[in-house]
C-alpha cells in the first residue's frame, strides 16, 4: 500500500514539474506610454505574474494616430511574420480598437485560441457571430458613471445654470455617445446641457478661458479634434489647467492635472479583473460568451480645485477621498523627527526618572498625611499605579519596536562591511556594540509593556505597505517574496491604532522571516514567502498573514498567545501577547493562528468603518 502511495506522490510531482506553460498574448489599441492601457496592462499583469505557469507578451497597436484600413492591413502583415509558428492559450485585447481588428482577422492569425476583450463600453453579438466567433470571445466591460456623475454635479453645484459635456468624434467616443445622450435626455429638463464633440484644445480653452458662476465641465474624453489631429494626455492636461470652470472626469487620468474630481473608474483595478477572468478562462471555468461589467468607482476630489471654486463635495458625497492635501508637519520637519528619534532612548532614561521622582514624591507626602485618611490615600495610591502602569505601556511598546529597526542597521553595516571587503573596520564594530547595548536596555523595560495611543481611521492597504517599508532590506537579503493581495475587498478602513497595527504586523512577519531564514539554512526551502490577503466579510476586514516557514508545533498553537511563552532562544515572549491585547482589548476585534499547507497564517478581523 505504502509503495502506491509513493507512486502517487511522484506522478503528482513528475507532472507538476513538466506542466505546460500557458502562453497569453496581449494586444493593445494604443502605443506604449499611453497612460489608460498602460494602467490596464499593469494591473492585468499584477495579477497573471502571481501564476508561475503563465507567460505574458504585449503587441502594442498606435491607433489614437493612426486609424485606417491601410495602417491595419500592413499591421496584419507585421503580426503575421511576429506570430507565425505561435501557439497561445488566451488572446487577451484592449480597447476597441484591438478588439475590432481581431474580430476582422482572427482567422488569418490565429486557429482555436479564446478571446478576452477588456475596456470596451459596449459590442454587438451580431458582429461576433458574422465573425463566427461566438464559441471564443468573452469580455470585460468597462462602465463610465456618466448619469450618477451628472446627478452629483448638480448637488455640488445647487444653482447650475449649464454643464458643458465634452467627447471627441473618435470611435471610443462613439461608443460613449449613447450613454451621454441618454443622460442628457434623463436631465435636460432640469439642467441645461451643451454637449461639445467637434472643437479643439485651442477653441475649448479660449471658449472656457474665463469663470461663469454655476457653469461646470464634465469632461469624457478628446485626443481627436475636428482636424482629426492627435492630442497627447500632457497637452491635454495643459489646457484643463487654464480652463477656468470647474472640471469633473470620469477616470483617475487626470486627477491632479486639472480636473477637480468625479465618480472615478480605477483603471488598474479595470485591469486587475480582466486578470481575474483571464484565469478563470484558462483554467475552463467560463463559458464562451461570458461577460462581466466593471463598476467599481471611487469618489476623489482636488482639494486645490475645491478651494479654487469654492465647492462642497460633502454635499454629494459621503465617502471621498482628496489629493494635494498639504504637507503634514512631519513631512515638513522629517529630519529633525528623525534626530529626535536617534536620541530618544536618552529621552526614555530621562522621562522615566523624572516619573520616578514624582511617584516617589507623592510617596512621601501620603507618609505624612493623617491616619483618617489612610483610606483616601491608598485609593490615590492604586490611580497612580495605573497611570504608571498606562505610561509603562508606552515606552514598552517603543522599545519592542526600536528592536526590528535596530536588526535593520545591524543588517545593513554588515552588509557595507561585506562589500567594502573590511570586517574588521572599526565603525562597524562600534554600530554592533551601540546596537548590543541599546537592545540589551530597551529589554530591562519589558515588564512595562501595556501599550496606548488615540484611535484613528486607517487603510489597512496602505497601513501593511508602510509596514513592510521598516524592513525592507531585511526581506530583500533573505529571499523571501511579499504579496499583498486584496483581491475584491471594497471596504478596507478601520479605527482603531494605526502604529500598533502596523508593529503587530511587523512583529508576525519578523517571526515568520525568522523561521524562513532558520529553514533555508537547513536547505528546507529555497525561497521565502509570506502573504498578505485581505478581504471582506460581512461588516468585517479580515487580515491573512501567511507564511511557508513550515508552520507552529500544534501543541504549541493553544499558547502562543499567552504572556512570556516563546520558543526563541533569546526571546521574551511578549510580541503576540501584546498582539492580541491590542487587537482584542483596545481594537475590539480578534485575531488567531493556525497552520495552513506549509506554513503559519495569522487572521485579524476588524470592523470596517461604514
Amino acid at each position: 500500500m505504502k509503495s502506491y502511495i509513493k507512486i502517487f506522490i511522484l506522478l503528482l510531482v513528475i507532472n507538476f514539474a513538466f506542466a505546460e506553460e500557458k502562453q497569453v498574448l496581449v494586444i493593445n489599441s494604443y502605443h506604449r506610454g499611453f497612460q489608460w492601457s498602460d494602467d490596464v496592462i499593469k494591473g492585468l499583469e499584477s495579477i497573471l505574474s502571481q501564476h508561475i505557469d503563465i507567460t505574458i507578451n504585449v503587441l502594442y497597436m498606435d491607433s489614437k494616430r493612426i486609424n485606417s484600413q491601410e495602417y491595419y492591413k500592413k499591421l496584419l502583415e507585421l503580426y503575421k511574420l511576429q506570430l507565425q509558428n505561435r501557439k497561445y492559450d488566451l488572446i487577451v485585447v484592449i480597447d476597441k480598437f484591438a478588439y475590432d481588428f481581431i474580430l476582422q482577422y482572427y482567422y488569418e492569425l490565429f486557429t482555436n485560441e479564446p478571446i478576452l476583450f477588456s475596456g470596451l463600453e459596449r459590442n454587438s453579438l451580431e458582429e461576433i457571430k458574422e465573425s463566427k466567433l461566438e464559441d471564443k470571445v468573452f469580455g470585460v466591460y468597462e462602465r463610465r458613471a456618466i448619469g450618477e456623475i451628472i446627478a452629483m454635479i448638480s448637488k455640488m453645484i445647487p444653482n447650475l445654470k449649464k454643464l458643458y459635456i465634452i467627447n471627441d468624434q473618435s470611435e471610443n467616443g462613439d461608443d460613449t455617445n449613447p450613454f451621454i445622450l441618454e443622460a442628457i435626455k434623463e436631465n435636460e429638463k432640469n439642467i441645461n446641457i451643451e454637449y461639445i464633440r467637434t472643437s479643439t484644445l485651442e477653441e475649448i480653452e479660449e471658449r472656457f478661458s474665463s469663470y461663469k458662476k454655476d457653469e461646470a465641465i464634465f469632461y469624457i474624453r478628446f485626443y481627436n479634434d475636428k482636424y482629426g489631429n492627435f492630442y497627447r494626455n500632457n497637452q491635454i492636461a495643459t489646457t484643463l489647467e487654464k480652463v477656468k470652470l470647474p472640471i469633473f472626469v470620469t477616470d483617475t487620468l487626470f486627477m491632479g492635472k486639472g480636473a477637480l474630481g468625479g465618480q472615478l473608474v480605477l483603471i488598474d483595478e479595470l485591469g486587475q479583473e480582466t486578470g481575474r477572468v483571464a484565469i478563470d478562462i484558462l483554467e475552463g471555468k467560463l463559458k464562451p460568451l461570458f461577460t462581466t461589467t466593471f463598476d467599481k468607482y471611487t469618489f476623489q476630489f482636488d482639494l486645490n480645485k475645491i478651494k479654487e471654486f469654492n465647492l462642497h463635495p460633502s454635499l454629494a458625497v459621503k465617502d471621498y477621498t482628496i489629493i494635494n492635501i498639504p504637507q503634514t508637519f512631519f513631512d515638513r520637519h522629517r529630519e529633525f523627527i528623525n534626530f529626535v528619534f536617534i536620541i530618544s532612548p536618552l529621552l526614555v532614561f530621562l522621562i522615566l526618572g523624572l516619573l520616578h521622582n514624582i511617584y516617589m514624591r507623592v510617596k512621601n507626602e501620603k507618609k505624612l498625611r493623617l491616619a483618617e485618611l489612610e483610606k483616601n490615600k491608598h485609593r490615590q495610591f492604586v490611580i497612580q499605579q495605573s497611570k504608571l502602569a498606562e505610561i509603562g505601556e508606552v515606552f514598552s511598546s517603543i522599545a519592542h519596536q526600536w528592536k526590528n529597526p535596530l536588526v535593520e542597521i545591524a543588517t545593513i553595516a554588515q552588509e557595507h562591511a561585506f562589500k567594502e571587503r573590511d570586517k574588521n573596520s572599526q565603525f562597524v564594530k562600534d554600530i554592533m556594540v551601540q546596537i548590543r547595548y541599546m537592545t540589551d536596555t530597551m529589554s530591562d523595560f519589558q515588564k512595562f509593556i501595556a501599550p496606548s495611543s488615540v484611535k484613528i481611521s486607517f487603510n489597512v492597504e496602505e497601513a501593511i505597505k508602510s509596514m513592510m517599508k521598516i524592513i525592507n532590506h531585511t526581506i530583500k537579503y533573505n529571499y523571501i517574496d511579499i504579496v499583498i493581495d486584496k483581491k475584491e475587498a471594497e471596504r478596507l478602513t478601520v479605527y482603531g491604532y494605526k502604529n500598533e497595527f502596523m508593529q503587530i504586523l511587523l512583529n508576525i512577519v519578523n517571526n515568520a522571516k525568522d523561521q524562513i531564514t532558520e529553514l533555508r539554512g537547513k536547505r528546507a526551502i529555497k525561497r521565502g514567502q509570506i502573504e498578505f490577503f485581505i478581504y471582506n466579510k460581512k461588516e468585517l476586514v479580515i487580515i491573512e498573514i501567511s507564511d511557508n516557514a513550515g508552520g507552529i508545533k500544534e501543541d504549541m498553537l493553544p499558547h502562543i498567545f499567552d504572556v512570556y511563552f516563546t520558543t526563541k532562544k533569546n526571546g521574551h515572549g511578549i510580541g503576540l501577547y501584546m498582539s492580541k491585547l491590542i487587537i482584542e482589548n483596545k481594537m475590539g476585534g480578534k485575531i488567531e493562528a493556525f497552520n495552513k499547507k506549509d506554513g503559519a497564517c495569522f487572521r485579524i478581523s476588524l470592523e470596517a468603518v461604514k
